[in-house]
């Protein structure tokens, strides 16, 4: 019984998405965007899934982020999948750790990693 308690007590460990805490963003470059309603698109896309109103995007620079205001547990690889499911393709993809004030500041900040 104690072998069964420690297996499931690691696969729930295991299974558990780390938390991000502090000052972050996610930045990342979008293939794709054409036009003001793409920008639309992603940014609605974007604030439904992390439920963050900090989300910037920029059809422009093709470039989107989410700066986050408390912890959360939304990764690299779930922006990627919302943005792919908007129908749009990724680039570079990162965890900032400070505040994104525009996607120009952004993509400079994106191009260090």
């Amino acid at each position: 019984m104690k072998k069964f308690i420690l297996i499931i007590f690691t696969f729930l460990i295991c299974s558990q998405k780390p938390v991000i805490s502090g000052e972050v963003a996610l930045i990342g470059v979008i293939d794709g965007m054409i036009c003001l309603e793409c920008q639309k698109k992603v940014t609605k896309e974007l604030k439904a899934a992390t439920g963050e109103n900090d989300v910037g995007v920029s059809w422009q620079e093709g470039v989107a982020f989410i700066n986050f205001s408390g912890n959360t547990t939304f990764s690299e690889k779930d922006f990627k999948d919302v943005i792919e499911r908007s129908g749009f393709n990724v680039g570079k993809v990162a965890l900032i750790d400070e505040k994104i004030i525009n996607p120009k500041t952004g993509l400079i900040l994106l191009n260090k990693f």
